[in-house]
């Protein structure tokens, strides 16, 4: 199984985020810097892939709600996509 490790403590603002999370799983033309975009991109993995989230805190201290959202966006992409799991920690 693939792991992507992404530390949430870079999450210091939206732009920080998506700039983490284009690194970490491939900027590709379609992956645009939004939670639709994200979604689109984590149900098009077709190998199984655990995407690992550390240090999360740092992402609520930061972004607030919006960290909330991007949680939300890979739960409901990992309830999508058999390929894909997610951990925080």
């Amino acid at each position: 199984m693939k792991k992507i490790v992404i530390d949430a403590s870079e999450f210091t603002s939206k732009q920080s985020m998506y700039d983490c999370l284009h690194r970490a799983l491939g900027a590709e033309d379609f992956f645009g810097s939004n939670l639709d975009a994200l979604h689109d991109r984590l149900t098009m993995v077709f190998e199984p892939t655990e995407l690992i989230v550390r240090n999360y805190a740092c992402a609520l201290r930061y972004l607030g709600a919006y960290a909330d959202a991007f949680w939300h966006v890979l739960d409901d992409s990992a309830e999508e996509n058999d390929n894909l799991h997610i951990s925080f920690c």
